[in-house]
């Protein structure tokens, strides 16, 4: 094994040398292998791409404090949690087609959020093959504590900005998703 030495980066973890900055990593490399093909046109979207990833990886650190597998299932109990406050109901399928997910997929995170005491289940009025799923008094209170964790999370990680550059980067990104 090559010993890195003095005033030189650390390998990656595939053994090639990395630079601090990931994302400029992959951009040089993939420039070395092809030439200018317009990496630096689309550099902002590699970044926005890795800060998704960021922000995904700490909201799944987030949701398995409360017990969860990932941000899916906190996902799902923001869902229940709307739509008791807009005292309203759903049934796997309605929270599956909310989710874009399958209603076995849905179904299983019924299961696990269940079985953690974060929802219930009650049989549907007028159709014996659904139930209705709703957040519990538990689930609520665990879904408003990550919300909570989460935006005390999210500031930390944007206080590398002024307040102008987060106002002009909120303006850029809502161009983009439009």
């Amino acid at each position: 094994m090559r010993q890195t030495g003095v005033g030189e980066a650390p390998p990656t973890p595939w053994g090639l040398p990395g630079r601090d900055d990931p994302t400029e990593d992959k951009i040089r490399r993939w420039e070395a292998i092809l030439g200018d093909v317009g990496f630096d046109r689309i550099e902002a979207a590699a970044r926005i791409l890795t800060c998704a990833d960021v922000l995904a990886q700490a909201m799944d650190r987030i949701a398995q404090t409360e017990g969860l597998a990932n941000r899916n299932d906190y996902q799902a109990l923001s869902i229940l949690r709307w739509v008791r406050h807009e005292d309203r109901q759903l049934t796997v399928t309605d929270l599956a087609t909310a989710l874009g997910d399958t209603t076995a997929t849905t179904a299983n995170r019924i299961g696990r959020l269940h079985t953690l005491g974060y929802v219930k289940r009650t049989p549907h009025p007028t159709d014996r093959r659904s139930q209705h799923i709703a957040i519990t008094d538990q689930g609520a209170a665990s879904a408003e504590r990550m919300v909570i964790a989460r935006t005390s999370q999210r500031e930390q990680w944007l206080s590398a900005l002024t307040d102008h550059q987060r106002t002009t980067l909120t303006k850029l990104l809502a161009k983009l998703a439009t």
